[in-house]
């Protein structure tokens, strides 16, 4: 099914710009207001309360997920407390192909390019990040082994489809993503420097918020339990630097 709108999705880069059908951006003031995103089944998808910085993230990142913050460089002072609701929809025969946040993301550059007027380059820059090294070269952790998943030929069983808070379990996860989720969680870019590929069968269980005392930090779960740890170092990374963007005109 992914495939189908990936293969849609380059037809029409081949033919026409990609955008939504209709769009309405709006800026949001409730200071209390939660953000939310969901992509319905139908081809519609529904935003409320996003920082721009967090559209942006959101859409330049990859399979894996978005860009973490500090990797979206430059942006204005001016439009960092600002949010919006987006509510847009694709064309019927992209909304036939169950679309999902990651096939969206070309949708949502155009709708910023266009309406935020961003425009943006990438480049490599050195930045703080957690080098993930292993414990033991010999072995790993309790909770960590390589999967004998083909996900070229099972792809159900791969990757990461949720769970409670402060938990990552996975039949078959890539090296990429597990980077990706403790990135999210460590509140850092997370860099492999194992040696180990994936894909991996996890279960690691952490305090979500750092200071539950019944559940390790994630440091240090991620060492008892993976034989792996994060320490601080610097790398050179990708970056996504602004070179302009607007406050869209009220619709």
């Amino acid at each position: 099914m992914r495939l189908a709108i990936l293969l849609l999705l380059s037809a029409q880069t081949a033919t026409t710009q990609i955008s939504f059908e209709v769009a309405s951006v709006k800026q949001n003031t409730d200071t209390a207001a939660d953000t939310t995103t969901r992509v319905d089944p139908g081809g519609r998808i529904v935003i409320t309360a996003a920082p721009l910085r967090w559209l942006i993230a959101g859409a330049y990142g990859d399979a894996n997920g978005g860009l973490r913050p500090e990797q979206v460089v430059g942006f204005p002072a001016g439009l960092r407390s600002e949010r919006f609701d987006i509510t847009a929809q694709t064309a019927p025969e992209v909304a036939a192909e169950a679309p999902t946040h990651i096939t969206m993301r070309p949708f949502m550059r155009a709708l910023l390019e266009e309406r935020f007027k961003l425009r943006t380059h990438r480049e490599r820059r050195e930045l703080p990040v957690y080098a993930l090294v292993r414990s033991n070269p010999h072995a790993l952790g309790p909770r960590l082994s390589v999967s004998a998943v083909d996900c070229s030929k099972d792809e159900i069983r791969c990757g990461f489809r949720g769970g409670p808070a402060g938990r990552i379990k996975a039949e078959a996860l890539s090296a990429d993503l597990l980077m990706q989720l403790l990135a999210n969680v460590s509140g850092r870019i997370v860099v492999n420097r194992t040696g180990l590929t994936g894909p991996f069968t996890v279960d690691l269980e952490y305090s979500p918020d750092q200071t539950a005392l019944d559940k390790p930090s994630i440091f240090t779960a991620v060492q008892e339990q993976l034989g792996l740890k994060l320490e601080s170092a610097r790398a050179s990374v990708d970056v996504l630097v602004i070179d302009s963007v607007e406050r869209p005109a009220p619709d």
